[in-house]
């Protein structure tokens, strides 16, 4: 199942900052098994790193986005994403390039905790969160 992950899940993991951190753990497992193939952007790792290393430190942070890298597959995008995402009806333009880039990349979903992102969600591109995509697998 190919899988755009939205930065907020990767930064719950490796922060350990879910309210339900047993079951994004379970949920991370399924990437590990491959049962998810994860796509993630460059942004999602830039933001990722940002974050982890006021969290973490450098050190940490690297060996991190070393797992991130390895994990993930990287999605290419264009002016074409941005400008859809500029005339769309979303309220949050990076949640919207997001979900241009997952829509043109032909992904079977994508995975947030975002709630606003959530409600974007649509038959020809579900945007669940771990827990729910969790149950479907």
């Amino acid at each position: 199942m190919k899988i755009f992950f939205d930065v907020n899940v990767i930064l719950d993991f490796f922060l350990e900052r879910s309210p339900d951190q047993g079951r994004l753990n379970e949920f991370f497992l399924k990437l590990e098994e491959r049962k998810i193939h994860g796509f993630i952007s460059i942004s999602v790792l830039q933001t990722c790193c940002y974050y982890l290393e006021f969290a973490k430190g450098l050190e940490v942070t690297k060996q991190i986005a070393g797992v991130i890298a390895k994990r993930f597959d990287f999605l290419e995008s264009s002016k074409y994403e941005v400008l859809s995402a500029v005339e769309s009806d979303f309220d949050d333009i990076e949640d919207a390039i997001h979900y241009f880039i997952a829509i043109n990349s032909e992904m079977e979903g994508i995975v947030t905790n975002d709630l606003k992102f959530l409600k974007h969600s649509k038959p020809q591109l579900p945007i669940l969160t771990p827990i729910q995509l969790l149950k479907k697998l």
